[in-house]
């Protein structure tokens, strides 16, 4: 049996769905697990159907085709979730469940929504076209908290010097007292870790490339380094202010990243207890990195130094540094993987053109089949000739 094979099968088997996928993940860095609730499914797979149908993506609907209702808020509501209060994650042409998983990961704002501290349920909605459409593929991921949802069923009686939260719920006159609102969402982050860093301590095949997201937290970048990330739990710090967040490559040289945290963020998405680094060159595959954080806080100074490696290949591994490229490659290799170093901030793939099948690993990387000696790989202006070593 082919060792590829294996890898397969038992990720079949350890991950049924994504859904477990990504909560085998929120384990690993111990948070909560995630419960499937059936109205955040629903309003999950109308939003996929209706962004698949038109050809869009987007976390809003407008009054077309397959129209259910124009906001996340809204489509929970409409589906039977008691509450609004509730976060949304999309991820379109995916090639797995767990493809759009990473996917998503790879990128730091959804990353965070996965990683929440108040969130115990999820919603999946999945829809699929073999359709000339540019999205072929569509995940919709809706997440609410129970605590949360328990409150709009409950009734409250409005008193003097009392502070309340409305529309909150399906009924916009429910009123919420906010000390039990806080209390809900307290429950759920009093069960997590104080600190969660992602990727997490000695985490094997950690993708290399952070590509883009809509708003991007990378202007002027349409490829970078695989973002590193650390949220303290605010169930347990209410001050945080950070020292250093760096990374060093397996030589111990420090790698060049852009610091994001709430100050600076140019999206104003991230908490005060979000912090997340994005080298500014994509990461080497098959390497030992080491970041190091440190942050002063209310409950005095952390300081948090761990490695992770990153993905590698069974296939022999040829980086792309020229124009012009003759590689001799051993007689009977099967595959090779080619990975074309981006130049700039800006350089992917263009159109690849090869006399043997070819499949995408990401959009600085291929995989290429070989049938039969010589093989040539042209894409933009650079040209690779593979021959019989």
């Amino acid at each position: 049996m082919k060792k590829e094979f294996i890898i397969t099968l038992l990720t079949t088997l350890l991950y049924s769905d994504s859904i477990s996928y990504l909560n085998s993940i929120r384990n690993s860095v111990g948070l909560n697990q995630l419960k499937v609730e059936k109205h955040l499914s629903k309003a999950a797979s109308k939003h996929a159907k209706y962004l698949l149908e038109n050809n869009i993506n987007s976390h809003y609907e407008k009054n077309t085709r397959y129209f259910y209702e124009k906001t996340p808020a809204l489509r929970a509501i409409k589906s039977g979730y008691p509450t609004k209060d509730i976060k949304e994650n999309i991820a379109t042409n995916a090639k797995s469940e767990e493809d759009a998983i990473d996917t998503l990961f790879s990128a730091i704002y959804h990353r965070f929504v996965f990683l929440d501290f108040t969130i115990d349920q999820i919603g999946k909605g999945i829809v699929k076209d073999k359709s000339k459409k540019t999205i072929k593929s569509v995940y919709v991921y809706d997440m609410g908290s129970s605590q949360i949802a328990r409150l709009c069923q409950d009734d409250f009686l409005t008193l003097e010097g009392i502070y309340y939260i409305q529309n909150m719920c399906k009924d916009s006159t429910h009123y919420i007292p906010k000390d039990i609102y806080k209390k809900a969402k307290d429950t759920i982050m009093a069960k997590n870790p104080k600190m969660v860093i992602f990727p997490n301590i000695n985490q094997q095949d950690v993708p290399t490339v952070f590509y883009q997201e809509y708003p991007n937290p990378m202007p002027g970048y349409k490829v970078s380094g695989y973002p590193i990330s650390v949220e303290l739990n605010p169930y347990y710090f209410k001050d945080i202010k950070i020292k250093r967040f760096r990374l060093y490559d397996d030589k111990k040289r420090m790698v060049r990243v852009k610091l994001l945290k709430q100050s600076n963020d140019p999206n104003k998405k991230f908490k005060p207890y979000q912090f997340a680094i994005i080298p500014k060159q994509r990461l080497s595959y098959n390497k030992t990195y080491t970041a190091y954080f440190e942050a002063y806080t209310d409950q005095g100074t952390i300081k948090q130094k761990w490695t992770f490696q990153t993905k590698k290949f069974l296939q022999p591994l040829y980086t792309i540094t020229k124009d012009y490229n003759v590689i001799y490659i051993p007689k009977k290799t099967k595959e090779i993987i080619l990975y074309f170093k981006p130049r700039n901030r800006k350089d992917i793939l263009q159109k690849v053109e090869a006399g043997s099948k070819v499949d995408y690993i990401d959009a600085n990387t291929i995989k290429v089949s070989i049938s039969q000696l010589p093989v040539v790989v042209k894409t933009g202006d650079r040209k690779v000739i593979l021959k019989e070593k």
